[in-house]
């Protein structure tokens, strides 16, 4: 088995560096790749396997128990002669081989019970083994769309670096010509210096989102490694009900179906507890032979033909005090039963919640996004105005710092409204379809 496990590992751990090899990556490879890595999801399976084999154990309690038993036995001093029953003073030895059965007939329905609630347990384990991925894909989505976001905020922080840059260069022309100042040198200096320092930064947060990535697939960072962009979905406006696209996911989601699974399962516990009060109704057998060596006139093989012997048992348990423990037992199994019923309650209401967030969430990132555009678009006039009167020499560089420093800030602005609104539209889309489609 542990073969088999090493095996599967090797062949995850093959599957996810050929992947990686391709150097670009999009977000379905990556999920790809979770769903054989990560360890979260791989902890779930396990969970799944577990019920299921539970399953198994509670059906095979149904099957009749066969076994083979022989035994050895030394006999010396004063004893009975297994055949003439009288008693012997000599060294002899026994031996004795034999089959026997044992068979439930009845035991109050409590096997089927405890059969029904192991169905509904490896159901829910399923679901939630549904559950825990779709929680992972959320994780690597937002973790995905980040990397992409820092991406970009690096690159508008590198060309804010090289616009500085250019302007030194030019500051410092005509700084050698004499048309303006030391001074007006070191103030746009200065601000290269800012830019400088907001790339150094940018570049880090890019580093920190990328590794984000490859810890959620329980793989080594690959600085080599570039991520595909994602596709924005348009969620239409008559879809965003919060209250209609609860209903709909209530319906569809695995979370919801797992923790109801899970408590109809203490309802067959219940009747599994109680039926151990009902009498119970088994089935016995065994079928045998023994040879002595004190009758040394037959063989042995004659011997077990001549003392072969069997027979079959009915037995009947009536309980009629148990020690109270049943009814203890009942109560403790109701309120699990309870705890469970709010777990339900519970579940249902975080999903609420979260739609309703990611509905009012994505019309403030709509209407972000939309007054980030326009921001730029003004700001963006407004500095090349700056920049040009700048090098008429008819504004300061306080007034071309500003103007800078405000579009830069806008174009940030625009690139997180941008991410976080391709962000909010793939969760939105997943509650509304019940699945990820990337």
């Amino acid at each position: 088995m542990k073969t088999i496990q090493l095996v599967i590992a090797i062949g995850a751990l093959a599957f996810s560096t050929s992947v990686m090899a391709q150097k670009t990556v999009s977000l379905k490879e990556c999920v790809s790749i979770l769903e054989k890595n990560n360890l979260t999801y791989r902890e779930s399976q396990l969970q799944a396997r577990g019920a299921s084999a539970q399953l198994q154990q509670n059906k095979s309690q149904q099957l009749p128990q066969i076994g083979f038993n022989a035994g050895q036995n030394l006999n010396f001093g004063r004893s009975i002669d297994r055949f003439t029953n009288g008693y012997i003073d000599q060294v002899y030895n026994t031996n004795y081989v034999g089959v026997g059965f044992q068979m439930p007939l009845f035991q109050g329905f409590q096997i089927q019970h405890q059969i029904q609630q192991g169905i509904a347990l490896r159901d829910a384990a399923l679901k939630n083994q549904e559950a825990t991925l779709n929680q992972q894909i959320i994780r690597l989505l937002q973790a995905y769309v980040q990397v992409l976001a820092t991406e970009a905020l690096h690159k508008a922080a590198q060309e804010q670096v090289t616009s500085s840059q250019q302007q030194v260069e030019r500051v410092e022309r005509q700084v050698s010509a004499g048309t303006v100042g030391q001074n007006t040198l070191y103030e746009i200096k200065a601000q290269l210096a800012n830019d400088k320092f907001d790339e150094v930064t940018a570049r880090n947060n890019e580093q920190l989102a990328r590794l984000s990535v490859f810890q959620l697939l329980n793989l080594p960072p690959d600085g080599t490694v570039t991520f595909a962009p994602v596709e924005s979905r348009d969620v239409a406006a008559t879809t965003l009900s919060a209250e209609s696209i609860y209903e709909d996911a209530v319906k569809m989601l695995p979370e919801i179906k797992s923790s109801e699974l899970r408590l109809g399962s203490f309802a067959s516990q219940i009747k599994a507890v109680k039926a151990n009060n009902l009498p119970s109704l088994s089935l016995s057998g065994n079928f045998g032979a023994f040879y002595a060596s004190s009758n040394a006139e037959r063989s042995y093989f004659k011997q077990l033909d001549a003392t072969r012997n069997g027979s079959l048992s009915l037995g009947l348990n009536v309980p009629i005090m148990g020690r109270w423990q049943i009814r203890p037992r009942v109560e403790t199994v109701k309120v699990q039963q309870q705890l469970a019923e709010n777990q339900v309650s519970t579940v249902k209401q975080q999903l609420r919640q979260a739609i309703e967030q990611g509905t009012q969430l994505l019309a403030a990132t709509i209407d972000r996004y939309a007054a980030a555009q326009s921001q730029v678009e003004s700001l963006r006039a407004n500095f090349g105005a700056a920049e040009s009167r700048l090098t008429a020499g008819t504004a300061s560089v306080f007034e071309y710092t500003l103007a800078k420093a405000n579009l830069a800030r806008a174009e940030a602005n625009a690139i997180r409204s941008n991410y976080e609104l391709t962000l909010q539209r793939q969760i939105m889309d997943f509650y509304q379809k019940g699945k990820w489609e990337f």
